[in-house]
């Protein structure tokens, strides 16, 4: 390809053309490469670019340079889809002719880059690097065989050649390499279709024999394998052939449940959550360690066409095992297991939901959570049968202190079948309890209440009648509507005639009315089946007793049911006009209407607060549709740029402080921009192609360290964001943590990051399924990647693949803030207490301190420490009770008086007092020094400072 002339206008570029004609040094690839991402670079520049790069990867003298070289050549047929054929072709030559397999497999790992990007060139790929891919496999070097193995389907070599190196490779001395060639078995059962029974066969048996394998990585493998290729193995049999073989694949797996690998058994637990097909006997046995009499008769099984024979009693007691197992990966992993298999047989469900309950005890909430999950499954299915015996243990998670085991155990009680009127009377009281004790879960708990009288109408109703005298006005007339279980109670009372027109005259009719004093309250919790209008309507029509009108509100929310059980009744003026009234109910209903429905006249300030609000969010959603346009600039390098920019951003939002100096979605918006700030100047280190990862290791680790503050910060001072604005934190703190793992590498520093990334990771899969959330596409890449990432510490080579493709998917979002939007926030003032007022002390003894402090959008919740320090490194922390403080969740205040025990031998000396709030629990994080909080601190105030003067001790 001969390069244009260059034009009178690109005079000035000819002294970096002609530099370019002169060996390549390390120096100046980042100056090219700023060129090859430039979209205004000449194409006469470009392409002389490549034929530096090109003679470069022919006669460089530096080997060490040729990596970047053929990144930079990727790079540049990704941005110049025009040159992707002619990069192909001349990466392949110096991939012919190289002698060094390691610079072979970067040549083709740059080949397989070009080809993905382009369709033509991907299907070309096809068979065309075979027999030179087995050639490259034999090298000596294991990190390079390796490699090969795990990313052997890019390079297109076909099906039958991957699966003869793969069983070669499963023989390698090295555990390693083992490990690889397994995963890529699964990988091709996976992405190939297979006719041919003896080959699958094969594949199963030395995955059998590699269970014994002594490296854990590899027995890891091996169970995987034999999960896959034994279920494409069933696929071929029939009748009792296939029934044998699946029990055979079950036994198996449940024989490396015992493993002395915490992660062998993890591995085996998920494997047994994807059984197809499995005898009850063996089922059942699962969940006794006694071996039951059904499997004496045939303590052996022989599976059919292979020489492995097992014991049938290594079944016995399986899945307990991984209940009682001392980490919590293990039991996690069997509570996920046990959704598939409560799926295959009811009879098997009756036995586990004992132990499924004992998980709700468990002291991490992650085994708590997929236990109730599991529970839903089963309650979806209708093979959750709970027993009186069951349920104080299940309720008594209905008041656990995690906002999402309360949530999950809601969750179930919507589906769940009630057999008898004890169970409903316990489930209310534990809702009821729930509500008291966490009252900002009411809209879910009413929505739980009117679901579950729903569906068990008759029940409810005598329910109703044997507690009515509780909602009934005491003796003097009091009535008690703002009690929580008469609230609950009414909810309850109402929901049951919507769906069982006998049961009308059962509840009595003072309840509708009484219900009316709530309407507002219920039908925001009820928002998913009826509209306002039509539930006001309804209780107007219920207060009169007017069975037909009552039943046919009930049939219209049938009507307007959608999959989940869930209605979405449009609310518009005609929705009263469906329920005729009477004259005398009209009068009621226009009373209730004017005291209850219809909004009250707004005073004048607090209508100029919502229009302030409502323009500050309109200006604030502009910026941030701006922000996720200037992303793409980031991608491209032009980092100085986007900081200039973004400044620019932070000073607009500070101009709309002294609209609204107190608003949330400001300061969120503000902190956000800090996050994007710190972002951007990390990806930055990123774009360089010398090396793998940015070797100016300080200053990246202070900008990783001020990135990980700010999304804590935005994720604990902030409350009342939706679920999918969680989500995207939750995926910015993955972004943020995966850039953490491409420097370290190595070492423990690497470990403790991938912990933390899969427990976020966790998190965000359990948001997914809660709220029917898609993952994004970086989140869909970063579950791929992760078992890559797991095995890619040390292999310098092999990460930058997996980090560009999860990078490349990542993109900015757009915040939509609401009115639910609040700011924790705290402050301290000392009285009279200043440079020249200090507090006499004594040297060694406590001293007392008198703070007042006032709490902005506290609940519960929320664990606060006062945090004292003197100098750099003597802290100390004080536990502060909010029963200490008076007032609501919107402000607290209050005297407290804080002892400071560390007193110095100094005539003064000050003290810095804060309040900070612990995160959210997250397990695998180490904990703070003993006695003080368990977990960082998010601090809600600005720093105090408080002086002390040592008191004289002579004599007066």
């Amino acid at each position: 390809m001969e390069p244009p002339s260059a034009s009178s206008g690109e005079r000035s570029l000819d002294p970096l053309t002609s530099f370019t004609s002169i060996p390549l040094a390390r120096h100046n690839l980042a100056s090219l490469r700023s060129l090859v991402i430039n979209p205004s670079t000449p194409i006469s520049l470009v392409t002389s670019i490549f034929e530096a790069l090109s003679r470069h990867l022919e006669h460089g003298p530096d080997s060490l340079l040729l990596l970047p070289a053929l990144n930079l050549l990727s790079e540049l047929a990704s941005r110049r889809p025009g040159l992707s054929h002619v990069v192909f072709d001349r990466v392949r030559s110096r991939l012919l002719s190289s002698e060094s397999a390691r610079v072979a497999a970067e040549s083709l790992d740059a080949i397989a880059l070009v080809a993905e990007r382009d369709e033509t060139l991907s299907s070309s790929l096809d068979g065309q690097f075979d027999s030179f891919f087995v050639s490259l496999c034999f090298d000596r070097s294991v990190s390079v065989r390796r490699w090969l193995l795990r990313n052997a389907e890019r390079f297109g070599v076909r099906p039958h050649v991957l699966v003869t190196v793969f069983l070669g490779f499963t023989k390698d001395p090295y555990p390693c390499v083992r490990e690889a060639a397994l995963d890529g078995l699964v990988n091709l059962s996976k992405s190939s279709a297979f006719e041919d029974r003896g080959l699958v066969e094969g594949c199963y048996y030395r995955a059998l024999e590699l269970l014994g394998d002594v490296e854990a990585c590899v027995r890891c493998a091996a169970i995987r394998t034999v999960c896959d290729w034994g279920h494409i193995l069933v696929a071929f049999m029939q009748g009792t052939e296939k029934k044998e073989q699946s029990d055979a694949i079950f036994i198996q797996l449940c024989s490396m449940v015992r493993d002395m690998s915490m992660e062998v058994r993890v591995e085996a637990f998920d494997a047994l959550g994807k059984t197809q097909t499995v005898s009850l006997k063996n089922l059942l046995q699962s969940l006794s360690k006694k071996v039951l009499g059904s499997m004496k008769e045939n303590r052996s099984v022989c599976q059919s066409t292979g020489p492995v024979a097992l014991s049938a009693s290594s079944v016995a007691g399986a899945l307990v095992h991984g209940f009682e197992d001392e980490y919590y990966e293990v039991r996690r992993s069997v509570c996920h297991s046990m959704r598939r298999l409560c799926m295959i047989s009811s009879e098997f469900s009756i036995g586990a939901i004992s132990l499924l309950m004992d998980m709700l005890n468990d002291d991490s909430v992650i085994v708590r959570l997929e236990a109730l999950e599991t529970m839903h499954h089963m309650a979806t299915c209708d093979h959750l049968n709970l027993e009186v015996m069951h349920m104080h243990m299940f309720l008594g998670a209905l008041v656990d202190k995690n906002e999402l085991v309360r949530a999950a155990i809601r969750k179930i009680l919507k589906f769940v079948k009630l057999r008898d009127r004890e169970l409903l009377k316990l489930s209310v009281n534990g809702l009821i309890k729930n509500l008291e004790t966490y009252p900002q879960d009411e809209v879910d708990i009413f929505s739980v209440l009117f679901h579950v009288g729903q569906r068990h109408g008759n029940f409810v109703a005598c329910f109703i009648n044997e507690v009515f005298h509780e909602i009934e006005p005491s003796p003097d007339g009091k009535l008690s509507f703002d009690c929580a279980r008469v609230a609950a109670l009414l909810v309850l009372s109402i929901s049951a005639p919507t769906f069982a027109e006998k049961n009308v005259g059962e509840i009595p009719q003072r309840v509708f009315s009484y219900a009316v004093t709530l309407l507002g309250r219920i039908s925001h919790a009820v928002g998913d089946i009826t509209s306002q209008n039509a539930l006001f309507a309804y209780l107007s029509q219920g207060s009169s007793c007017m069975e037909d009108n009552i039943s046919e509100f009930g049939q219209q929310i049938l009507a307007n049911m959608g999959k989940d059980g869930a209605a979405s009744l449009a609310s518009n003026q005609n929705d009263l006009d469906q329920f005729p009234l009477g004259e005398a109910s009209s009068e009621h209903k226009k009373m209730y209407a004017r005291k209850f429905w219809q909004p009250n006249e707004e005073s004048e300030l607090t209508a100029k607060q919502l229009q302030i609000h409502d323009d500050i969010t309109e200006s604030l959603n502009g910026i941030f549709t701006k922000v996720k346009a200037v992303w793409p600039l980031v991608k491209a390098g032009f980092t100085n740029e986007v900081l200039k920019i973004l400044r620019i951003y932070e000073e607009e939002l500070k101009t709309l402080e002294t609209k609204c100096t107190d608003s949330p979605a400001l300061a969120f918006t503000l902190q956000y921009m800090r996050t994007l700030k710190f972002l951007a100047s990390v990806w930055s280190y990123f774009h360089s192609t010398i090396g793998q990862c940015c070797r100016v290791v300080s200053q990246l680790d202070i900008l990783l360290v001020k990135l990980e503050r700010t999304l804590r910060d935005m994720k604990c001072r902030f409350t009342g964001l939706s679920k999918e604005d969680e989500l995207y934190l939750l995926e910015l703190t993955s972004v943020s943590l995966t850039l953490n793992l491409s420097k370290l590498m190595t070492g423990r520093g690497y470990v403790v990051n991938l912990k933390r990334l899969a427990a976020v990771l966790l998190q965000v899969e359990c948001l997914q399924q809660e709220h029917g959330v898609e993952p994004s596409s970086f989140i869909c890449e970063l579950k791929k990647s992760m078992p890559d990432i797991h095995s890619a510490a040390g292999v310098m080579f092999s990460l930058p693949h997996f980090l560009r493709k999860m990078l490349d998917a990542f993109s900015l979002k757009q915040f939509e803030l609401s009115r639910t939007l609040q700011n924790l926030s705290a402050e301290i003032t000392v009285p009279d207490n200043d440079s020249e007022n200090p507090i006499h002390f004594i040297h060694g003894l406590p001293v007392g301190i008198q703070l007042e402090i006032t709490l902005c959008n506290i609940s519960r919740e929320n664990r606060l420490w006062l945090e004292m320090t003197m100098g750099k490194e003597s802290k100390q922390f004080i536990f502060l009770d909010l029963k200490l403080f008076g007032g609501s969740n919107d402000l607290k205040k209050g005297t407290y008086f804080a002892t400071y025990y560390k007193t110095p031998k100094a005539v003064s000396f000050t003290l810095k007092v804060c309040i900070g709030v612990e995160c959210f629990p997250e397990e695998i994080y180490a904990g703070m020094p003993s006695g003080g909080p368990k977990r960082e601190l998010t601090y809600l105030s600005p720093e105090r400072e408080v002086y002390f003067s040592a008191k004289s001790q002579k004599l007066t």
